[in-house]
């Protein structure tokens, strides 16, 4: 039996060898789940980011489509809006041309008439062609000013006029 004096007391605070190890190993694996976690959340929120900015592109893009069919008096098969693989060109001119600078989208138009009731469909595609992602988005203009309006189906572009009339 060992003697000890009140002055010198003998501590066993610490940690060893064996606890030391097995704490580093419980926090790699945890790391590991932890990263993957991360990584994962991650590409979902960049994946819902490409999808809100397709629909923002085709959103404007469709109405300012629309705008100037609505207006038209008459419409057929032609070159007035088109579409160059990556942008919406209205007349000669891009409709959007800054976006051209940010994304390297597959764009393209489609159009369909109906000239019994006045009214042309609008279908617009996109794919980002490194991550694979797609939109879809369509429209439906009436053009109440239409008395001329061949029957387009599915083509990639449109014309349109119109007729100022003095009031």
């Amino acid at each position: 039996m060992r003697i000890l004096n009140k002055n010198s007391k003998i501590s066993r605070k610490g940690f060893t060898l064996l606890e030391m190890v097995l704490v580093l190993a419980i926090m790699l694996i945890m790391s590991v789940y932890l990263l993957s976690t991360f990584k994962i959340v991650n590409y979902s929120h960049l994946k819902v980011s490409k999808v809100n900015d397709m629909h923002d592109y085709a959103s404007l893009n469709l109405n300012a489509i629309s705008n100037k069919l609505c207006n038209a008096t008459s419409i057929s098969t032609g070159s007035d809006i088109t579409c160059d693989g990556q942008l919406i060109i209205l007349k000669g001119s891009p409709i959007l041309p800054s976006w051209k600078m940010l994304f390297s989208w597959q764009t393209s138009l489609k159009f369909t008439t109906y000239p019994d009731s006045r009214t042309v469909k609008v279908e617009i595609n996109l794919v980002d062609p490194s991550s694979g992602t797609s939109y879809h988005d369509e429209t439906i203009v009436y053009c109440p000013g239409c008395t001329d309006m061949a029957s387009v189906s599915g083509a990639g572009s449109v014309n349109f006029s119109y007729e100022v009339k003095d009031s």
